[in-house]
C-alpha cells in the first residue's frame, strides 16, 4: 500500500540528487565550456532550497502531533549530533593540519577553540554543512511557527517573504535563514492546504506552467545575471519545488522503486557524507591522471552514480553495525 505522502518521500530522493549533482560540478575543470557550466549550475545547484521546502512541508504536516520536548530531542539526535560527529574529521584536518581555502584572513589568527566553534556554528568546514546551522534556526522557532500556522493571514505574507528572500542572499547561517524563510513557509502553505493545492498543481496545465516558469527563470538568470545563486535562481527553485510536488503527487500511486525509496530513506545520511566522497574522488582522479578531471557528460554521470553507490553502501554498513544507534552518525 502506498502511503499518503509517498510523493514527499520520493521528493527527498529528488532533492538529494540535486545536491549531490550540484556539488559534483566542482570536481571538474571547464576549459572553453563556461556557458555549459553556467547552465548546469543554474539548473542543478542550490538544491538545498528543495530540502528546505520539504522541511517546511513535513513540519506543517506533523504539526498536530507536535510536542516540543520530543521535537527537539529528535532534532538533537538525528541532526545536530550526527552533524558534530561527521564534522569532526574535517574540523581536525582544517584546524590542526592544513588551512581551509577561502576562509577570511583573520580566521586562523583566532585561538584553536575559537576556530572549532566557528566551524561548528557556520558549517564552513565542508561545502554543504552550512545547511545544518541554518536549518537549526528553523528548529528554534518551531513553536512560533506552529502558532502562526493557525493564523490564516500568516500565509498572506508569503509574497512579502519572497521579496525579503530575494533581497537577502545566502551567506552566514542567519543570512541563509532569512534567505530561505520564504520557501520554508511556502512548503508549510502547500501542506496546510494540501487537499486543494495538490489537486491544482498536479493538473497538466499547472505542470506546464510551473515547468515553463523554471525554464524562464533559468534563461533570465543566464542572460541578465552574472554568476549563479542569484535572487532569480531562488525564484526558479521555488517554482521547481511546486513543479516536483505537483508531478510526484500526480504519479503518487505509481511511485514504487525500491532503489529510489532507499535513496530517500538514506537521504540525510548521504547528505552528511557525500562531500567527503566527492572530495576524495577529486583528489584520487588528479593523483591517478596527473591533472584535474575535465568535464564530459559521461564522467559527470559516473561521478554522481559512484558517489551515491559509495554513500549508500556506507550508510547501509553503519546501520548494519550500529543498528538503532546509527541515527547518531548518519541521521537514520
Amino acid at each position: 500500500m502506498v502511503s499518503k505522502l509517498n510523493y514527499i518521500h520520493y521528493f527527498r530522493a529528488v532533492a538529494i540528487l540535486f545536491i549531490v549533482a550540484g556539488h559534483s560540478i566542482d570536481i571538474f575543470s571547464w576549459p572553453d565550456q563556461d556557458n555549459l557550466e553556467r547552465w548546469l549550475r543554474i539548473f542543478i545547484s542550490n538544491g538545498s532550497a528543495l530540502f528546505v521546502f520539504i522541511a517546511g512541508y513535513l513540519f506543517q504536516h506533523l504539526i498536530k502531533k507536535f510536542d516540543a520536548k520530543k521535537y527537539y530531542k529528535n532534532k538533537i539526535t538525528n541532526v545536530i549530533l550526527p552533524y558534530i560527529i561527521v564534522s569532526t574529521p574535517a574540523i581536525i584536518l582544517f584546524v590542526f593540519f592544513m588551512q581551509r581555502p577561502d576562509m577570511p584572513e583573520t580566521f586562523y589568527q583566532q585561538s584553536i577553540p575559537q576556530q572549532i566553534i566557528s566551524f561548528i556554528i557556520t558549517g564552513s568546514h565542508l561545502a554543504p554543512f552550512w545547511f545544518v546551522p541554518m536549518i537549526t534556526l528553523f528548529y528554534l522557532i518551531a513553536v512560533p511557527l506552529k502558532i502562526l500556522d493557525n493564523q490564516r493571514k500568516f500565509y498572506l505574507l508569503i509574497p512579502a517573504f519572497m521579496v525579503v528572500s530575494c533581497l537577502i542572499p545566502r551567506g552566514l547561517p542567519y543570512q541563509s535563514f532569512i534567505h530561505f524563510f520564504a520557501i520554508y513557509v511556502l512548503g508549510m502553505f502547500c501542506s496546510h492546504y494540501k487537499d486543494s493545492v495538490n489537486s491544482l498543481i498536479s493538473k497538466p496545465a499547472a505542470l506546464v506552467a510551473t515547468g515553463t516558469a523554471v525554464i524562464a527563470f533559468a534563461a533570465a538568470e543566464f542572460i541578465y545575471m552574472t554568476g549563479t545563486m542569484t535572487w532569480i535562481n531562488f525564484l526558479q527553485k521555488c517554482c521547481m519545488s511546486v513543479f516536483f510536488l505537483g508531478l510526484l503527487f500526480r504519479f503518487n500511486h505509481k511511485l514504487n522503486s525500491a532503489l529510489v525509496s532507499k535513496v530517500a530513506d538514506y537521504s540525510f545520511g548521504v547528505f552528511f557524507i557525500h562531500s567527503y566522497i566527492i572530495s576524495s574522488g577529486k583528489l584520487l582522479y588528479a593523483k591517478m591522471f596527473g591533472v584535474p578531471a575535465t568535464f564530459n557528460v559521461l564522467l559527470y554521470i559516473t561521478c554522481i552514480v559512484l558517489t551515491f553507490a559509495v554513500c549508500l553502501g556506507i550508510v547501509e554498513l553503519v546501520k548494519y553495525v550500529l543498528k538503532d544507534k546509527s541515527k547518531y552518525l548518519v541521521g537514520s
